[in-house]
């Protein structure tokens, strides 16, 4: 048997946005968003490998400025069309962007635009303009607020085993990046103070994979960026890194987040956010040759949501300020969030919507699991106790609520056979039991 207990009494924080998506669900990316997922409000869309694998002229660097050679002062130098048409909606529905500055991910043996930029104040400056026109109204633009500007994705990776065609998100030395996002980030800082500048969205942070976990390795990229932006006297005031996860490995949310966050405060980065900008939970679960495809099933059922819920819930816990799911665009393989082509919400789905749920309430109340059921707890108008098993047995739960005022409950759940359906109201009971890779949010009226 499982203690879970909840003080509603004992307010221990805001829940923080970290629910947020990379992209969005659309039936293409020039319409609208679909009804469910504005539903969801995400607090977050962040724009990188918009459209997928450069199959389209969206957001990318050099799909808004397609010759470099052009002058970045020329309006008639960029083409921001289809970008606009994918931004404005998600405007409308009052999801916040990240606009990432820079290139989609090429795993192809011929790499095209993720070369180290020939001129970084010329690139800085067409960045510059990126910033101008949606911010300021420059060139037919907007003033659509857009606060979060990233820097690139990926410079540092390179993984031999499932890149064999080398990197695919930066060709070029380190210090080539360090010297790019100092241009671009002292160029839109200087002329747009208002705005947040970061990056760099880190693929393997902790540097060391041993043993099948990621573990605290050589992660000079990182403290060497710090360093030379800090010399440099430059802005960060963001910083990414992504943050993917196995089956029943949540710890690594928070062994990545506390080193982010002990580095930040070492090199004086102590006002810097920590974003996990990219992260999915990958789970093969059986012994078979292709790992991608039952991945890809799990991203989608009962086995990948109660992961994401427990997840969200750890987040939480954890020195991270905000964070972005991969991915919410429909046709992607890490796309998790909708059945295609029915477009059916998954139980992935709803581990967003109860966590939705959680932050419309904004305090975040003491609550703990053990083990591998994990827990979170809010309160304001409505009280609520969300918990997730990601073990594949049930679980017996003995309840301990203290600082309700009411004895009458809802509970929701999510399970094999369940998408977020009633299935008990009535008295708080004393126990429950969770099936295996199963969720529940317990609403005390």
């Amino acid at each position: 048997m499982v203690t879970v207990s909840a003080d509603f009494n004992k307010k221990i924080g805001k829940i923080k946005p970290v629910h947020g998506f990379n992209n969005a669900a659309r039936e293409s990316n020039y319409g609208p968003l679909l009804e469910s997922f504005s539903a969801l409000k995400p607090p977050f869309a962040r724009l990188h490998d918009t459209g997928y694998h450069g199959n389209a002229h969206y957001v990318d660097t050099p799909c808004i400025f397609p010759d470099f050679s052009a002058d970045p002062e020329n309006e008639k130098s960029y083409d921001f069309t289809q970008t606009d048409y994918y931004i404005k909606p998600l405007i409308e529905k009052g999801i916040k962007v990240m606009y990432r500055l820079g290139v989609t991910i090429e795993h192809e043996p011929k790499k095209h635009n993720i070369f180290a930029p020939s001129d970084p104040q010329k690139w800085a400056s067409v960045c510059e303009h990126i910033v101008r026109h949606y911010n300021d109204g420059w060139a037919d633009g907007f003033h659509f607020g857009i606060d979060y500007w990233e820097v690139w994705n990926e410079p540092d990776g390179l993984n031999p085993e499932c890149e064999p065609f080398g990197c695919p998100n930066w060709i070029g030395t380190a210090e080539q990046y360090y010297e790019l996002y100092v241009c671009t980030a002292k160029k839109i800082k200087e002329l747009h103070p208002e705005v947040k500048i970061g990056g760099y969205s880190s693929c393997y942070i902790l540097g060391k994979f041993e043993n099948g976990r990621w573990v605290a390795g050589d992660a000079s990229y990182f403290t060497n960026f710090l360093e030379y932006i800090k010399d440099e006297n430059a802005p960060l005031d963001f910083f990414t890194y992504h943050g993917y996860l196995g089956k029943q490995y949540l710890e690594k949310i928070e062994i990545e987040s506390r080193f982010v966050r002990e580095n930040l405060d070492r090199y004086g980065f102590n006002e810097t956010e920590c974003i996990d900008a990219e992260w999915n939970v990958n789970i093969c679960d059986i012994e078979t040759d292709n790992r991608r495809t039952q991945n890809y099933i799990n991203y989608r059922n009962e086995k990948g949501a109660s992961h994401v819920a427990a997840s969200l819930y750890e987040m939480q816990r954890c020195p991270i300020d905000s964070a972005m799911y991969y991915d919410a665009q429909l046709w992607v393989e890490y796309g998790g969030m909708y059945h295609v082509p029915s477009l059916e919400p998954t139980k992935t789905y709803y581990a967003f919507k109860q966590f939705g749920e959680l932050y419309e309430q904004k305090n975040e109340c003491e609550s703990c699991g053990e083990g591998l059921v994990y827990t979170c707890a809010a309160a304001s108008e409505k009280k609520l106790l969300c918990i997730s098993n990601i073990s594949e047995s049930a679980e017996e739960i003995k309840l301990e609520i203290s600082g309700i005022k009411d004895n009458n409950a809802v509970i929701r759940t999510v399970s094999k056979s369940k998408d977020y359906e009633e299935t008990y109201n009535g008295v708080i009971p004393d126990r429950i039991t969770l099936e295996g890779y199963s969720f529940v949010t317990i609403e005390i009226e």
